[in-house]
């Protein structure tokens, strides 16, 4: 009984994962991004999201994170069909 040992598994999914759902502000912030980095440059670009990203990360740290909008919700049955 002491004589445990782990089964070999794969670490790879077996099956194709899906696409990542595409939501209209991915467009609007890809937007964004690119006007953004025409305008200022590639390196002021990604100083500014980082600064962007720290302030919403101070957000969720202090509990004041916002629940996306019931409509924009994802079905797991949608994205992993059975069968």
């Amino acid at each position: 009984m002491s004589d445990v040992r782990a089964l070999p598994v794969q670490a790879q999914p077996t099956a194709t994962l899906p696409k990542r759902i595409m939501r209209p502000c991915d467009y609007g912030m890809w937007n964004a991004v690119k006007a953004m980095e025409t305008q200022v440059g590639t390196v002021e670009a990604y100083n500014r999201l980082c600064e962007w990203a720290a302030s919403l990360r101070q957000k969720i740290d202090a509990g004041e994170a916002k629940a996306p909008h019931p409509m924009w919700l994802t079905d797991p049955k949608h994205i992993y069909p059975a069968g």
